[in-house]
């Protein structure tokens, strides 16, 4: 774990968090939000998301900030945005979920059975990627602008109040790192980068 990137870097800790496009699962009463950068094609993104489901059925004070940076090509690119889009339907929870569980291949086909399952509307989705394109593609760029700027170089990564864990985590871990942001959310407890 290391402290979150210096301000040199352009990149605060409130951009990072409270993005108005980046879909969010914030409970009443948070006091610790952790991002997560994320691909829907990515094998280790998936084996973390029941792990982070786990962690917020059983800690009702952790807030989960999405944010998608499709690495692996053109596929994850239309996941992520389709994703993104499902927000307004008030689906991105279960589209989110039914994308990191899908089987197979996750073209336009996979993502819309994956869409389906979740309950959400298709067409209503693609007409959303559609209609709200410039700000999907926006968040996109903002998001690997600001994993850049954290040093990140692949996914999984998370930020766990001030704290940046680049790569795949374990429950256990993932609550010590959630505990030491409670206890020193300047950033302290890692200040010498370890």
């Amino acid at each position: 774990m290391r402290s979150e990137a210096s301000p040199d870097a352009g990149l605060t800790q409130a951009a990072l968090q409270d993005d108005p496009l980046a879909p969010a699962h914030a409970p009443p009463g948070y006091d610790v939000t952790i991002v997560v950068f994320s691909d829907y094609r990515c094998p280790y993104c998936r084996r973390l998301h029941p792990l982070l489901l786990e962690l917020v059925r059983t800690d009702p004070r952790v807030r989960l900030v999405y944010r998608d940076w499709p690495l692996f090509g053109g596929q994850s690119v239309v996941a992520a945005r389709t994703a993104i889009a499902s927000q307004w339907q008030g689906r991105h929870a279960a589209v989110n979920d039914a994308l990191l569980r899908a089987r197979g291949e996750l073209d336009v086909a996979g993502v819309r059975r994956a869409v389906e399952a979740a309950g959400a509307d298709w067409s209503r989705v693609e007409a959303d990627v559609a209609a709200r394109k410039d700000e999907i593609n926006a968040l996109l760029t903002r998001t690997h602008v600001q994993a850049s700027a954290l040093g990140l170089r692949g996914v999984p990564a998370i930020v766990v109040g001030p704290y940046v864990i680049p790569g795949a985590i374990g429950l256990t871990d993932l609550r010590k790192a959630v505990t030491a942001a409670r206890e020193h959310p300047d950033g302290s407890a890692f200040a010498d980068g370890g």
